[in-house]
């Protein structure tokens, strides 16, 4: 009997580690963003000066974009970028996730992606090894 592993849109994996739509992330953004409109704009400005303060109109717009973004397709469903190196390997290859590539260990085109999260690939290695014989199954909207 094989277990059956849910992925998200990504080829590289990145996307199943999102929390962009997970129920509680959201429910927390909603809930900053509630504390957060209850002030006025300069509320905190005279406690931080110079560097250690941070623009409060612009920390809304990042919670009020998490909250009209609640979902993201992932570069398999459209977004990410065009000539990621990762994404055009997969689609040449025809993997639906590179953790079915034999070539993974040794790949060169996470660099960018190991910079941000350098336990990434290791990660996918876990993954490819946990997988198999297991069906992968791509999450769908």
């Amino acid at each position: 009997m094989s277990q059956e592993v849910v992925m998200k849109e990504s080829y590289c994996g990145l996307c199943d580690q999102c929390q962009l739509d997970h129920p509680e992330f959201l429910e927390a953004v909603a809930k900053v963003k509630g504390f957060v409109d209850q002030f006025r704009i300069y509320w905190w400005a005279h406690c931080f000066w110079g560097d250690e303060g941070f623009s409060l109109p612009e920390f809304r717009r990042g919670l009020e974009w998490f909250l009209s973004h609640p979902a993201c397709p992932g570069c398999r469903g459209g977004r990410g970028l065009d000539r990621c190196p990762i994404r055009i390997c997969a689609i040449n290859r025809r993997y639906e996730h590179c953790s079915e590539c034999s070539d993974l260990a040794q790949c060169h085109r996470f660099k960018l992606i190991l910079e941000e999260y350098p336990d990434h690939k290791n990660h996918l290695l876990r993954l490819q090894q946990q997988n198999h014989g297991t069906t992968l199954l791509l999450k769908r909207g």
